[in-house]
């Protein structure tokens, strides 16, 4: 009883800070300011303009180099491409890269659900060698296939990392949550120090899907995870839906915030987080939900938002956050194509 109202009373707390609505800006296609089509999963701040883009489709393991203008108003000025910073040795044989974080003065991290690994990159694209000591729950034979590390974020302040998998493990859930199958899933927030050694893990329990239109592809979970301040974190669930004959497709996009305390952390990893009672996950709050759509005759705006990253803070105080979607290089047909959307929340 005593966990749970220190729970509760956290969360009022973080609740009280955020009295201001989330402020959002139009989609913005990335197109229009010369930027290659990708399949952009995680983008990264650098300093001042400079962002990193990674792809989970590169010809070659990297990153992709860009600068974003962003006004006093908080929405974005202009993008600039400015290089590919790819591996040439992995040219046709790169990982599935899914997030990236920035570690300043050094270079990158890059999760990857194909190995379930999160290698460092210098600031060449090229692997240093080192990666996060990744623990044995994690191993690719305990993952739903093609549902592994997308989520990616580093706390500077502490010098922390922080990841997740898209949906739960396979000794933490009976199943994939799928169309078919509408339940929450069950995650490990799985923490890093600057040593790359493991450190607390956070059960986390998502909601369960919204949409209700059988489906021609279906993905849900979690895509990102984005370090606010010390003990506080912003969590992305993403639901994709597309029928048959794609009209009414929707991606709903849901961020939660949740708030870290030690006593919270799993104390035995070994146990199936379906065994954990409902209070043992952690308490969140909604801070903004949004959708995007595909209507055959009407809106298209469909975009699946997969990563995200702090921006600059204006003048005023509030802090910006940049989401980039994949838009599987800008697949579509003779009727649609999906853009490479990037759009801006200011923050309370």
């Amino acid at each position: 009883m005593k966990r749970l109202l220190a729970s509760l009373l956290a969360l009022l707390l973080t609740s009280a800070l955020w009295t201001q609505e989330v402020q959002s800006f139009k989609q913005h296609d990335m197109k229009k300011w010369g930027i290659p089509a990708g399949n952009y999963s995680g983008i990264a701040h650098i300093e001042g303009d400079r962002y990193a883009l990674i792809s989970d489709k590169q010809e070659a393991d990297g990153w992709t180099e860009v600068s974003i203008s962003i006004l006093p108003s908080g929405d974005i000025g202009k993008m600039q491409f400015i290089a590919h910073h790819f591996d040439v040795r992995t040219q046709g044989r790169a990982r599935d890269s899914e997030g990236i974080a920035y570690i300043p003065r050094q270079g990158f991290f890059v999760s990857a659900e194909n190995d379930q690994q999160i290698l460092e990159l210098n600031m060449d694209g090229a692997p240093t060698g080192r990666s996060l000591a990744v623990p044995p729950c994690f191993k690719p034979a305990n993952i739903f296939h093609n549902n592994g590390f997308e989520a990616l974020t580093y706390d500077a302040r502490q010098g922390i990392f922080w990841t997740t998998t898209e949906q739960g493990l396979k000794s933490d859930v009976a199943r994939l949550t799928t169309h078919d199958s509408p339940m929450p899933t069950l995650l490990r927030l799985q923490s890093f120090g600057m040593d790359l050694q493991p450190r607390q893990q956070f059960a986390y329990m998502t909601e369960a899907p919204a949409t209700a239109r059988k489906p021609r592809y279906f993905a849900f979970g979690v895509p990102e995870l984005l370090a606010l301040d010390d003990t506080t974190l912003l969590v992305m669930e993403r639901e994709l839906n597309v029928p048959k004959h794609y009209n009414r497709a929707r991606c709903n996009i849901r961020l939660f915030i949740v708030t870290l305390q030690a006593d919270q952390a799993i104390a035995d990893p070994s146990l199936p987080l379906s065994d954990r009672d409902r209070s043992g996950f952690l308490q969140k709050r909604l801070l903004y939900a949004f959708s995007t759509k595909i209507h055959l005759i009407g809106k298209k705006n469909y975009a699946n938002y997969e990563g995200m990253c702090l921006g600059p803070t204006l003048a005023n105080g509030r802090q910006t956050i940049l989401l980039i979607a994949d838009s599987q290089n800008r697949t579509g047909n003779a009727f649609f194509h999906l853009k490479d959307y990037i759009k801006v929340l200011l923050l309370p």
